[in-house]
């Protein structure tokens, strides 16, 4: 965060927690550094536009917009749900029900029932939210990759420094 900050900062409050092998550090600033003139807010603006144009343009790139995340908001917190062991249930024993209940859009479920990755992340789906799915479905890391490069599993594996490794959020060798 260096330089995201002024000189004039407030610290409201800081933890850590080790809950296994990696610690959970959290500190939360205030800038005091007073409001910007609209000028330096305009440069910085314009300065961050000049930055991205044309990045949509770049193949494999799908830029996450402020716009994208309201509209995709609500398939968001369904796949991120699924930690939930009620709501991973009812997926499970119905998925067309529960895409129901969370009032998911005909492009929403079309898109869970094809298991199509790349196509999710084209649509604003949250990397976390691919591997949650993914982990419920029993479904490996390394497959939703292969799937977002159209290629199959082995034809993937076949592009890594350990071919036999698959991961997966789910625990185990998925």
């Amino acid at each position: 965060m260096r330089g995201a900050l002024s000189a004039n900062i407030i610290r409201r409050h800081r933890s850590y927690y080790l809950p296994s092998m990696t610690g959970i550090a959290t500190a939360v600033w205030d800038n005091d550094a007073g409001v910007p003139s609209p000028a330096i807010v305009a440069r910085h603006r314009e300065h961050m536009g000049h930055q991205l144009a044309g990045v949509e343009l770049l193949e494999g790139t799908y830029p996450f917009t402020l716009a994208q995340s309201v509209r995709t908001v609500r398939l968001n917190r369904y796949l991120s749900q699924m930690t939930d062991p009620t709501h991973r249930r009812g997926f499970i024993t119905d998925p067309e029900g529960s895409y129901a209940a969370h009032g998911l859009t005909e492009e929403e479920k079309a898109l869970l029932r094809a298991r199509d990755w790349r196509g999710l992340i084209r649509y604003g789906v949250i990397f976390f939210g691919l591997e949650k799915f993914a982990a419920v479905l029993g479904i490996p890391n390394a497959a939703v990759y292969a799937g977002m490069r159209g290629q199959t599993l082995e034809e993937f594996q076949k592009t890594r420094n350990a071919p036999d490794a698959l991961y997966s959020v789910a625990g185990g060798k998925a």
